[in-house]
């Protein structure tokens, strides 16, 4: 942005106030010129009034290209612009004194008004040619008028520099705005890079927390259990995760409907099948509070949260000592809060390694993933409880009171 606008404003403006300042010097000089031929008249002998005629198109043209800036009204004008300019070159050359021809000032000012104003917005190499054309054509006529006139005026500097000045100023132009769409384009690549960087870490982090949630968590029940069949809760376990992994639950689906066939008195699906799934495995889980609440979410939101709830009731079951939980949920205006609290043994958080993705990857990456916030309690001997704060869908977020 520059100065509070837009990027498109700003170089709108930029192209219109310069447009409008070569304007305002071709007419400075196409002016300048009629004066000089006013005052010709008037204090000499000699009859050039006619040269005033021949300014007029001149001007009409230069306002017309100021708002038309089509390529047929460019070649238009340096064609007209070119013919004028040797007409009234003839008149002066033809009807005055040898000041014109030594200093060939009122010559050169109707090429400098039409070497401003051929390309007003100074944008591309189209307007190089253009102003390099002007210049051209202009030197053609004043040259072909003297030859009809016989009388050759010393070299024009005063068109040669401003011309000069005009191109190096297009040329800057061209090269900064090559320069800024190089840099644009660099932008937008390193802004591409940075979001696949970014989805492949939230993914190798969803697929990191499926895989402890499953296959880890699996492996080390089996561990400890006593060699033998698998009992009917353990392998009921095993094939939910099997058809969790088959079907890339790492990534929720954002077509799916939140919510969708409540069940357990009103909990969303994905929640009401975390808890069956618990009590199933003999856990206890008490569910009580803003139930209604759960339905607000987003259907990331909602698979981000009923994947964290899973690991929380699996760590409670697994090592908490206790075969009872307890999940409240509370509704706010934007957010949903939910507590999920254990009076088990507890664990001290400093004390997990840092290669245990449990609680790190499972439980507050997913819900930090999903936009929300965890709040952890716990210590050795006091039980556990995780607060999660979720925000809900916008269609779904209320005025608060």
């Amino acid at each position: 942005m520059t100065l509070g606008m837009p990027r498109e404003a700003s170089g709108r403006s930029a192209v219109l106030a310069l447009s409008s300042a070569s304007l305002a010097l071709g007419s400075s000089a196409l002016v300048i010129a009629a004066a000089l031929v006013v005052l010709r008249n008037v204090n000499s002998p000699y009859d050039v009034w006619l040269a005033l005629l021949f300014l007029v198109p001149i001007g009409a043209l230069m306002v017309l290209r100021h708002f038309q800036h089509s390529l047929f009204v460019a070649i238009a004008y340096l064609l007209i612009a070119a013919v004028c300019i040797g007409f009234y070159s003839s008149i002066l050359l033809s009807n005055a004194p040898e000041a014109i021809v030594e200093s060939p000032f009122i010559l050169a000012l109707p090429q400098i008004a039409v070497v401003y104003t051929v390309a007003p917005r100074l944008l591309g190499v189209q307007s190089l040619v253009l102003i390099c054309s002007a210049y051209v054509v202009g030197q053609l006529a004043v040259t072909a008028a003297a030859l009809e006139a016989g009388r050759f005026p010393t070299f024009d500097f005063m068109t040669a520099a401003s011309t000069a000045v005009v191109i190096v100023i297009c040329a800057a132009d061209l090269l900064l705005r090559r320069r800024t769409q190089g840099d644009q384009r660099a932008v937008a690549r390193a802004r591409r890079d940075a979001d696949a960087m970014h989805y492949q870490q939230e993914l190798e982090s969803q697929v990191v927390a499926l895989f402890h949630d499953t296959v880890l968590s699996e492996l080390t029940v089996l561990s400890h259990q006593v060699p033998g069949p698998l009992g009917e809760s353990q392998r009921q376990a095993i094939q939910r995760d099997l058809a969790l992994i088959a079907e890339g639950s790492w990534w929720p689906d954002e077509t799916a409907v939140p919510g969708a066939a409540p069940r357990d008195g009103g909990l969303p699906a994905e929640l009401a099948a975390v808890v069956a799934a618990s009590r199933s495995e003999g856990l206890t889980v008490d569910v009580s509070g803003d139930i209604a609440s759960l339905h607000r979410f987003t259907p990331a939101s909602a698979s981000a949260l009923a994947l964290a709830l899973r690991q929380v009731l699996v760590n409670v079951r697994q090592h908490s000592g206790v075969d009872r939980a307890e999940l409240v949920v509370d509704g706010e205006a934007d957010a949903v809060v939910v507590l999920i609290a254990d009076a088990g043994r507890g664990f001290d958080p400093a004390a997990v390694p840092r290669d245990r993705f449990g609680v790190s990857q499972s439980i507050v990456g997913r819900i930090r993933d999903a936009g929300g916030q965890t709040q952890l309690w716990t210590s050795p001997g006091n039980g556990t409880a995780f607060m999660f704060t979720l925000p809900v869908a916008p269609e779904h977020a209320w005025e608060p009171r």
